[in-house]
């Protein structure tokens, strides 16, 4: 497995990864109105384009295929975070959150966050992160529950680049 920022001309193989987890995955936990709505067959690819553009996230590669993404903001927000089905429970969600760790030290965080599907609940969950705030949201007339979860850095994370640091 490599794991690497996003090149352009990925776009559609970073879809297929982003629109399978998002139908496969969340299924069992999601209507499917709502999967349509967060993940639509119709999927304007230039407005994708300019958002991979835009967040640059990491993408995970296993036997020359895109098997994963994750977006790391600045400010310790993770966005986008999905395996495709077909790679799940085999680390790569495991060395994508390792890198995201990684990156957060170079910016100097001492905390990352994220709003987490019930799906993705357990995944964070295993790996540190502790729900702050858990919302029962309805959307098109559907429960679509949700997390934010966060985990603190430690503190020798935050000071690895004092370049980067706020201070």
């Amino acid at each position: 497995m490599k794991i690497r920022q996003y090149q352009k001309g990925e776009e559609e193989e970073i879809w297929e990864v982003f629109f399978r987890a998002t139908h496969e995955s969340n299924a069992r936990d999601y209507h499917s109105d709502l999967l349509h709505r967060w993940a639509p067959a119709d999927k304007d690819m230039n407005e994708w384009r300019n958002r991979l553009a835009e967040k640059k996230p990491l993408i995970a590669i296993v036997d020359n295929k895109i098997a994963g993404m994750a977006e790391l903001e600045e400010s310790g927000f993770i966005d986008h975070f999905y395996v495709h089905p077909v790679f799940q429970n085999r680390g790569i969600g495991s060395a994508l959150l390792e890198k995201i760790e990684l990156d957060a030290a170079d910016f100097g965080l001492s905390c990352l966050f994220s709003d987490v599907s019930i799906t993705a609940k357990p995944f964070f969950e295993k790996r540190g992160f502790v729900v702050t705030e858990a919302r029962s949201n309805v959307i098109l007339g559907h429960h679509a529950p949700n997390f934010s979860m966060s985990k603190p850095l430690k503190a020798s994370h935050a000071v690895q680049n004092p370049a980067n640091s706020p201070l």
